[in-house]
């Protein structure tokens, strides 16, 4: 072998090795930059993702409040509907008073009597003309119409 040859063949080797030196660095450089891009996509999926759980997070506070908003008006109601039985209890005391009042004025008192309370059967009517009436709304479509089985006027089966 001779010295050009040997020449040659280091130029040729020094050539493959510098190729393949650039072809690894190239390889690393374009590794790293789909490493960028992906990291930029995963950062902004990511703000997404905390904009959202920030959302939720406040849609469950506002849940909250109007659970919370929901509870006080009940009690506010609930205490309400207390002030009204005992309002109804004292009328109802007074009524019953009048009434035996009214009876120990009445000579003829035990002669209407027939054993059962004047209150009970007005409240009675007055709760059965209640019941009626949500039963014909019950029986109503959406647009006003009769359906069958209906007791509005006009629709009653006598």
């Amino acid at each position: 072998m001779d010295t050009g040859q040997l020449v040659l063949i280091i130029v040729i080797a020094v050539v493959v090795i510098a190729a393949v030196v650039i072809a690894v660095v190239v390889g690393r450089r374009k590794k790293a930059e789909v490493n960028r891009h992906r990291a930029e996509e995963l950062r902004e999926k990511a703000a997404e993702e905390a904009i959202g759980a920030h959302q939720a997070k406040a849609e469950s506070a506002q849940a909250e409040a109007n659970a919370l908003q929901a509870e006080v008006e009940a009690n506010r109601l609930r205490k309400e509907a207390e002030r009204h039985s005992e309002k109804a209890d004292e009328a109802r005391g007074r009524v019953e008073e009048h009434l035996r009042h009214a009876d120990k004025l009445d000579p003829n008192a035990g002669d209407r009597s027939n054993g059962s309370d004047p209150l009970d059967e007005t409240s009675t009517d007055r709760s059965n003309a209640a019941e009626g009436e949500r039963l014909t709304r019950d029986r109503s479509d959406r647009n006003g119409s009769v359906r069958e089985g209906s007791t509005r006027d006009g629709d009653r089966n006598l």
